[in-house]
């Protein structure tokens, strides 16, 4: 379908606001205008705000893998055990990234869709063997979100350094990173922040920032070198790397819109979202991949039973309907399909994508009822 309406609802990059295209149609600054230096500083106050921290900010041009890659090059020097708890594709992604910077890894693995158990975490840093730690607030491979307020009580009694990857998480579900003992938490610009892709925001509160100040050796990184890019954290008006400037103000006009909003209303909407689209695909006669309770709010990862053809499906419902949605990621490719529903996705946005799924699997033979599930989302939306 050659469709400008197309309805982007994988998990990211997401639909971004008419305000946010508009802030980056405008015509290219320079990076020492004063109208850009003081975007920069108000993004970068902005970006405290939505982390819950009082710690420093970055917001860098980059992918959420930036943030990942800064956090491993600043906080880790070469020889440091980390330990990676995984679930996910995303959460086995700090392997690689450890061991390219001379770290040696200690994986505490579980199953994809199952959460983390929080007493083996909790026995692993009781050993006192570790740097730090990395563990997955949302997991876009599996749905899943990963209770990251609990396993920050764990932080109180180690030193090793708590590194959350809210890529898929922040600004869609609570994030509290000084309430919650994270030290380091990144995210991207192109999910439920609702900017488009290029931009790395992360930040560190005081203990991560001294273990930065007190590394023996140099960062393994060169762009990435956080002490090299503070002084402009701190002062925008300096000078290391060209920032993206339009990017810059695109995220800019996305965190006014998440403040406009309020955090919590915008919790809350994403909760309902999650909660609709569980109705509906469960009206199909399937349900989410992750362990039951333990769903994340910004996407939905649908269950694929053996007689549908999940490509045959997304096919229909992009090339018939004009809505795009993600197959499975990694080893759970052809069992499930990604939804996202976050950032400046709307219930009507939800309801399309629904139908539009619904009539695919009409059309293929496996829905005699249609409108059943569109009705069991409408029932969500109605009581929210």
């Amino acid at each position: 379908m050659n469709n400008e309406r197309e309805l982007l609802m994988i998990p990211g990059p997401t639909i971004v606001s008419p305000r946010v295209l508009r802030a980056l149609a405008k015509p290219v600054l320079s990076h020492v205008s004063g109208e850009f230096v003081t975007g920069y500083a108000e993004a970068l106050t902005l970006q405290k705000k939505i982390f819950g921290t009082t710690g420093t900010p970055f917001l860098l041009a980059g992918s959420g893998t930036l943030g990942m890659e800064a956090a491993i090059a600043n906080l880790m020097e070469k020889g440091d055990k980390v330990l990676c708890v995984e679930n996910g594709y995303f959460g086995e992604k700090w392997e690689e990234i450890v061991e390219t910077h001379g770290g040696v890894v200690d994986r505490l693995r579980f199953n994809w869709g199952d959460p983390v158990d929080i007493k083996q975490i909790k026995e692993k840093l009781d050993t006192n063997e570790h740097k730090l730690f990395t563990v997955e607030h949302v997991d876009t491979s599996t749905g899943i979100a990963n209770p990251i307020d609990k396993i920050g009580q764990l932080r109180k009694n180690t030193d090793a350094l708590y590194i959350v990857d809210s890529v898929c998480g922040m600004g869609g579900m609570p994030v509290k990173m000084d309430q919650w003992n994270i030290d380091y938490c990144l995210t991207g610009s192109q999910k439920a922040l609702g900017a488009p892709p290029g931009i790395s925001n992360f930040c560190l509160n005081d203990k991560a920032w001294n273990a930065v100040e007190n590394r023996k050796t140099p960062p393994t990184d060169y762009y990435v070198n956080l002490k090299k890019w503070k002084p402009i954290m701190d002062k925008p008006l300096g000078y290391f790397a060209t920032p993206a400037t339009g990017l810059v103000l695109g995220m800019l006009e996305a965190l006014r819109i998440i403040d406009e909003e309020g955090l919590e209303a915008r919790w809350k909407r994403h909760e309902t979202y999650a909660k609709a689209f569980l109705a509906g695909i469960e009206a199909l006669g399937t349900t989410n991949f992750p362990a039951k309770g333990y769903n994340a709010h910004t996407l939905s990862v649908p269950k694929i039973p053996e007689e549908w053809d999940d490509a045959k499906m997304r096919s229909i419902m992009y090339n018939k309907y004009g809505v795009i949605i993600a197959g499975g990621l990694g080893k759970l490719g052809g069992k499930t399909v990604r939804v996202g529903h976050m950032g400046n996705d709307t219930m009507n946005d939800l309801i399309a994508t629904m139908a539009a799924m619904e009539s695919a699997l009409a059309e293929m033979g496996h829905v005699d009822d249609p409108g059943k599930a569109v009705g069991a989302m409408m029932k969500v939306f109605i009581k929210s």
